[in-house]
């Protein structure tokens, strides 16, 4: 049986990790891990290459980012110092849904071959449920049942993936990631899934995602809370603007479209066109 190792990023003395363990069982077996706290924007051109941010991102990168970056390439070495097969990230504002573990099992067994897998679908605030209010990328409709409502494909879309909150690393794959590092410092953000392809590593997507938000983490440095982020598009309390907001229906056509767009990829690639 494969080992898996269960980290939960978090920064010391933020008082989230104990909304992280609260929902019992799930969040079993995870493993503080202490993030690198940049608030006062302390680390150097030696440990961020701030240069390769630049060109890729054209602006500077934000404290938040660059400790961010530095968190996740520590535990991806952390994880291969271990004898471990496969490594499970957390940070430490999501809710762990009771279906991680099984959907996990699933892809090991039937994806041994996925080296990263997005488990966090950073636009839903609620696990298990896509977000019909906001216009993200989508799966192929061919893409397969991992486990139970649960499917897992690669995303085919213009629309760039993003989230580092929950994801599933192999040991290949983090020394994928590593290995691009040696002699040089990180100068990206730690959910630059994009280019981890670029490099290399096999990139998957499970949606709907296997995470809640608990709702005090910071993700801009603005003071703009992830769920207030989330629920900045919804503005009424009238009847017609709680209808409006339900069906979404600009939305709903611009996710049609994603997935229809992902599913003509998917056949591209599929007859390897």
């Amino acid at each position: 049986m494969a080992k898996i190792l269960k980290y939960v990023l978090g920064l010391d003395g933020a008082n989230r990790f104990e909304s992280f363990y609260s929902v019992g069982a799930p969040a079993q077996g995870f493993q503080r891990y202490s993030a690198v706290d940049n608030r006062d924007n302390h680390i150097t051109d030696e440990e961020f290459d701030v240069e390769v941010f630049r060109k890729r991102w054209h602006r500077d990168p934000r404290p938040a980012e660059k400790g961010c970056m530095l968190s996740h390439y520590r535990m991806w070495k952390d994880f291969l110092a271990s004898d471990a097969d496969w490594a499970l990230f957390a940070e430490d504002d999501v809710l762990i849904s009771p279906d991680l573990q099984p959907v996990v099992e699933r892809i090991i067994e039937k994806y041994p071959h996925a080296q990263m897998v997005n488990l966090g679908d950073i636009y839903a605030s609620e696990a298990g449920k896509l977000n019909p209010q906001v216009d993200y990328p989508r799966l192929s409709l061919f893409a397969p049942f991992v486990y139970g409502k649960y499917r897992i494909g690669n995303v085919y879309s213009s629309k760039p993936l993003y989230g580092a909150a929950l994801y599933l690393l192999s040991r290949s794959g983090a020394e994928r990631l590593v290995e691009r590092y040696s002699g040089t410092v990180p100068g990206n953000v730690a959910d630059d899934y994009s280019l981890y392809r670029e490099w290399g590593v096999d990139v998957y997507l499970v949606q709907p995602g296997l995470c809640g938000w608990e709702g005090s983490s910071l993700i801009q440095t603005s003071g703009v809370r992830h769920l207030e982020s989330l629920n900045s598009t919804q503005h009424g309390t009238g009847f017609l603007d709680r209808l409006r907001i339900a069906l979404a229906p600009k939305k709903r056509i611009a996710n049609a479209k994603n997935i229809l767009e992902a599913t003509v990829d998917d056949v591209k690639q599929r007859l390897g066109r």
